[in-house]
């Protein structure tokens, strides 16, 4: 109706209008008689849902990873860009965790890449599991995975943290998996992207190392 109302008075428009399952590209312009005086609208519908679909599927395929099927770093680091910023003017602290597959090397020789792909997936269902629609989950690289938690203090971050741990671990599947965190919260951890990836990388680094120091303990 606003549009409509628009080439009434004269002014053309263009604009996308969705219904049930179809996307229309709709075109409206004032309707002029030989004297130029407006006699009401005309208009043209181009069904570009076909288009829409395809347009969205390149995206996904260019933002996410094809096997779990979560972001990718650069979409990862776009949004931790976009948080930092809402950050600074909101002053609400978010969270951060990066995560590491433990010897996800040792499945694939053991067991072969298949089984290892199948790990990964594994991990990236939890994570999404037990993350808000609001969060963003991400495969950072390899066997590395990333949380973005919006609106989140150490607390939460922790309690993510332990919930992925215990839910991975408690799996029946073979082969059983165990995976390493690091957190970083805002601002106390640091005020950039970087800063913040730096801090849980470090801290991810500590928890592998220490855990490497157990596994060797125990043999």
């Amino acid at each position: 109706m606003k549009q409509h109302l628009a080439a009434l008075n004269g002014i053309s428009s263009r604009f996308e209008y969705k219904r049930r399952k179809h996307v229309f590209d709709i075109s409206l312009e004032p309707l002029r008689d030989s004297n130029g005086s407006i006699l009401g609208c005309i208009g043209m519908a181009l069904d570009i849902t076909e288009r829409k679909k395809t347009e969205e599927e390149i995206r996904h395929q260019a933002t996410h990873d094809g096997l779990t099927g979560l972001v990718n770093y650069r979409e990862f680091y776009g949004s931790l860009e976009k948080e930092v910023c809402r950050a600074e003017r909101s002053h609400h602290p978010f969270g951060l965790l990066l995560l590491d597959l433990d010897d996800l090397k040792g499945i694939n020789d053991r067991l072969g890449h298949l089984a290892g792909n199948r790990a990964l997936r594994r991990l990236a269902r939890v994570m999404k599991e037990n993350c808000r629609a609001s969060d963003v989950a991400a495969r950072y690289g390899g066997d590395e995975f990333a949380i973005l938690l919006i609106d989140a203090d150490a607390e939460r971050v922790q309690q993510i943290a332990q919930r992925i741990a215990n839910r991975l671990s408690e799996q029946p599947d073979e082969p059983r998996l165990s995976v390493s965190i690091g957190s970083a919260i805002y601002p106390a951890d640091g005020q950039s992207p970087q800063d913040l990836l730096e801090a849980a990388d470090r801290r991810l680094y500590r928890n592998k190392k220490s855990l490497r120091w157990h596994t060797a303990q125990a043999h």
